[in-house]
């Protein structure tokens, strides 16, 4: 044991982190620290993650009293594939996670071909969407300065500001065919609108479901009810589901959400399992499908449209059906994140180390480079999202009227996801975390992380 371990490991013990206030039924119970001081909450979690961390045994030795803050210390915790474990703040989470409310301006960005910065989702009821911020929107300016200049800089995360409620964000934003204009957002508060878009198409005679969704909260069972309802009632038995920006959420969401498309095909089967690290080997469990009211009585096909931002309980969601039904990808590769967290609360936080690895009924999993397509295809910010026209949709659909690849055109519009730099964390599929990081913007840059990194309750 290096000098520093023993630092640690005996400080614990004084402290008492794991005193007699746990619960003797709940192995995950890891009380609370000793106080809500920096170096208290710091050595809390150190001791946390050496025994809950999927990759405890290559955790590397440090020094708690050295960060200022639990969140600091983390990041340099992290090991091998790991690029999410976390501490944030409990009000945000709960609010993201209970209520699918977020601070922030309400948009997502990706770059085209001319290395523009486009918007390609809006979120309704943000202040972006009531800015008329619209899909194909170009920025052109933030807090002042060029895009150029912020790329060339590197000042992406200081153009946004803080990301409090009432601060204020210059931007200058051209729709198409016309010049841009000024417009000021101000953060605020707002709900995120889990099925922005559900349809049914019709293919070669027969009805096909599509929906776009957007993450895995609370709120969304009760849309997605609503949806799988309908379809019923159309007969569908073909579906198109839309998770191309969800970087996941909860995981008894996606669970119901298998439910939805499998479990009256394949109830009482394996959904998927989970597995900790050796330590709590003995928690590993397996969570099987169950027919729901509005669950499709016969599935024929599931299409999924993905991008690198199509991550964690998006992936789990893909991988877990497939075992079941026919699947197909279109789109780009995910982002990779076969791994989920517990949420442990402490003082004002929630700490997110990774403890768990996620398993389909083929025990498939692993899939750390992302899940590859059937079909590859742009994301066509030239067309609505929804539009049969649009690229990946239209592939989609080409797909399951004809079982082949529709031809992808030239991309012209198609670009890398945003969301790389200090203003937020890059999409995992799009790089490797050993080449260089260029800041840019995030369609929201306190969104990304929040919805991307804190994908965890089994």
């Amino acid at each position: 044991m290096t000098n520093r371990w023993a630092i640690a490991a005996l400080y614990t013990a004084a402290l008492g982190l794991l005193g007699s206030g746990c619960a003797p039924d709940d192995p995950f119970d890891f009380g609370g620290p000793r106080s809500c001081e920096a170096v208290d909450q710091n050595v809390w979690v150190y001791d946390l993650m050496q025994q809950a961390y999927l990759w405890a045994d290559d955790l590397p030795a440090v020094d708690p009293a050295d960060y200022e803050s639990p969140s600091a210390m983390i990041r340099d915790l992290r090991v091998g594939d790991d690029r999410w474990s976390r501490v944030s703040d409990k009000a945000r989470s709960d609010a993201l996670y209970q209520e699918g409310k977020v601070v922030g301006l309400g948009y997502r960005t990706r770059r085209d071909s001319d290395d523009r910065v486009v918007v390609a989702e809006v979120t309704a009821g943000s202040p972006a969407a009531e800015a008329g911020f619209a899909r194909g929107d170009v920025i052109q300016a933030v807090g002042g300065l060029r895009t150029t200049q912020l790329d060339e800089e590197d000042r992406w995360s200081e153009a946004y500001g803080d990301n409090m409620p009432g601060v204020e964000v210059q931007m200058e934003v051209a729709s198409p065919g016309t010049r841009a204009r000024p417009i000021t957002l101000t953060r605020d508060w707002y709900a995120i609108e889990t099925v922005p878009i559900s349809r049914t198409h019709q293919v070669e005679g027969r009805p096909v479901g599509y929906l776009q969704f957007a993450t895995f909260v609370d709120t969304a069972p009760e849309a997605l009810d609503a949806v799988f309802t309908e379809w019923r009632t159309a007969g569908v038995r073909e579906v198109v589901i839309d998770i191309r920006y969800n970087g996941g959420g909860l995981i008894s969401v996606a669970r119901h959400f298998m439910h939805l498309l499998a479990g009256a095909v394949a109830e009482g089967q394996t959904a998927y399992a989970i597995r900790y690290n050796d330590t709590f080997a003995e928690e590993n469990l397996a969570r099987s499908l169950v027919r729901l009211d509005p669950s499709l009585p016969a599935v024929d096909h599931v299409v999924f449209i993905t991008t690198g931002s199509s991550l964690s309980a998006s992936e789990l969601l893909i991988n877990a059906v497939a075992a079941h039904v026919p699947v197909s990808i279109v789109g780009s590769t995910t982002g990779g994140k076969p791994v989920g967290s517990k949420h442990f609360d402490f003082c004002d936080k929630v700490a997110a180390p990774i403890t768990f690895r996620l398993v389909n009924a083929r025990g498939h999993s692993d899939y750390f480079d992302g899940l590859t397509v059937t079909c590859a295809a742009p994301d066509d910010l030239t067309a609505p999202l929804g539009d049969p026209a649009e690229a990946s949709l239209a592939a989609a659909l080409h797909l399951l009227a004809t079982g082949e690849c529709l031809p992808p055109p030239p991309p012209p519009n198609e670009g890398q996801e945003e969301g790389e730099g200090a203003a937020a964390p890059p999409s995992p599929g799009l790089r490797t975390r050993s080449q260089p990081t260029r800041s840019r913007p995030n369609a929201d840059p306190d969104l990304w992380p929040q919805m991307a990194i804190l994908p965890a309750l089994p």
